[in-house]
């Protein structure tokens, strides 16, 4: 059974206070989300798409943002 499916996420400009919220809701539940749903949640997020195409250093920034709220 696949935990995600295999196509890009997109959504209108409307929706990015949502898309914003959820994120924050992650963050939060973080330590408590197993590590393999963990890991998967990091490959959709470095395949998301923005409008920011390309972010530097991407996966370490990720990660420092996860343990920042968690440190």
């Amino acid at each position: 059974m696949a935990f995600v499916e295999e196509h890009i996420f997109k959504y209108p400009a409307e929706e990015e206070c949502l898309v914003r919220r959820l994120g924050s809701g992650v963050i939060a539940a973080w330590p408590h989300i197993p590590r393999e749903v963990q890991e998967m949640i990091f490959a959709e997020a470095k395949m998301a798409w923005d409008r920011e195409f390309h972010v530097s250093k991407l996966p370490d920034r990720l990660a420092a943002i996860i343990r920042r709220r968690h440190d």
